[in-house]
């Protein structure tokens, strides 16, 4: 029996989580399904076959997978089943010259009749799988005008709004009751060598504060708005750099069952570590930068980015033109079998 899977431990990790979450450990099959379901086809049902076909110059059946998974994914899927149900695998091998596939492998393996299955499974260049891959879109805010409520909730998809708790207008906390389908996540200002003075009207959380004064400020901007789910980095290059600064914004955060971002763009940050630690749900993301990129061409990237990692954070200013450049994303997304969801579910999906 041979096997060529490049990142199979890892590939088995991922596969027992999408296992968990959605519900996919197998019931034994009775004896009369074994007797009266073809093994081949419901082996076809299990990794989800979208067409088949036969190769008379490799003298192998194709079976044609949809995007959204790794072909190393897929075959773990099968192996599981096959072993399960009473057959054999012989060969699983990756194929890196199939020019009509996104990724391929050659498998062969035994029915529980003893019967030989030579198989190419392909993966589809331009069929993806419906909810392949997540992407959430947010937009960073410190000013809402009637036009631009109205675009927000002609969107026909969730998003997030980052917003300061602190240094608006009543009027302006007021108007976001006004906006639909939307997650507010608390974009909190935090230690950076951009502070100065002007800045202290925005409560930011300094590397000098104690972790009660941390406490009080999370306290307040919860109480400005209490439907936050997140919480976001404002400046904070140096807050992600200081770890017990972090840890005091992160156990206010996980009282209130928040997560927290990290836009820093912070080479040496230490969120991930300092979460981990805590067990605090957390992501590092990267907000639009004019000084890299249009907005276009930030866009565009994102979009891609959701297939081949399976999650993609897009974060624009909060613009009536940006606003219009992204009003036929969710068509896009669905061509590539990407779904629009809020920072919350994407955040607890992986």
């Amino acid at each position: 029996m041979s096997f060529f899977l490049n990142n199979q431990d890892k590939a088995h990790q991922i596969l027992d989580k999408l296992e968990e979450a959605s519900g996919m450990r197998e019931e034994e099959p009775s004896s009369d399904e074994q007797d009266t379901t073809a093994f081949e086809q419901r082996l076809k049902d299990e990794i989800k076959i979208i067409s088949s076909s036969y190769s008379k110059r490799s003298k192998r059946t194709i079976w044609t997978l949809a995007r959204g998974e790794t072909i190393v994914i897929y075959l773990l899927k099968a192996q599981k089943f096959v072993n399960k149900h009473g057959g054999k695998v012989l060969l699983m091998e990756e194929l890196n010259d199939n020019p009509n596939a996104y990724q391929s492998a050659k498998v062969d393996l035994l029915t529980p009749s003893g019967d030989s299955l030579n198989l190419i499974l392909q993966i589809s260049d331009n069929i993806f799988m419906n909810n392949a891959s997540l992407l959430s879109v947010a937009f960073e805010t410190t000013s809402i005008s009637p036009e631009i409520i109205s675009k927000l909730n002609s969107l026909d998809f969730p998003f997030d709004l980052l917003i300061p708790p602190f240094g608006l207008n009543e009027s302006f906390y007021k108007d976001l009751d006004k906006i639909h389908n939307k997650e507010i996540v608390l974009w909190l200002a935090m230690e950076s060598t951009k502070l100065n003075q002007v800045h202290n009207k925005l409560h930011p959380l300094r590397i000098h504060h104690t972790a009660e004064q941390i406490e009080e400020t999370i306290d307040s901007a919860k109480k400005v708005l209490p439907s936050a789910a997140g919480i976001a980095t404002r400046y904070g290059e140096q807050a992600v750099k200081h770890k017990q600064l972090l840890q005091a914004i992160l156990k206010p955060t996980d009282k209130y069952n928040m997560w927290f971002m990290d836009l820093s763009k912070e080479d040496r940050t230490v969120v991930p570590q300092t979460c981990k630690d805590l067990k605090i749900t957390c992501k590092i993301a990267f907000p639009y930068n004019p000084e890299n990129s249009s907005v276009e061409d930030y866009v565009h990237q994102k979009l891609r980015e959701a297939p081949k990692s399976g999650i993609s954070i897009m974060i624009l200013p909060l613009t009536e033109q940006n606003l219009s450049k992204i009003e036929d994303i969710a068509k896009k997304a669905a061509k590539q079998g990407t779904t629009l969801v809020e920072l919350s579910t994407l955040l607890n999906s992986k």
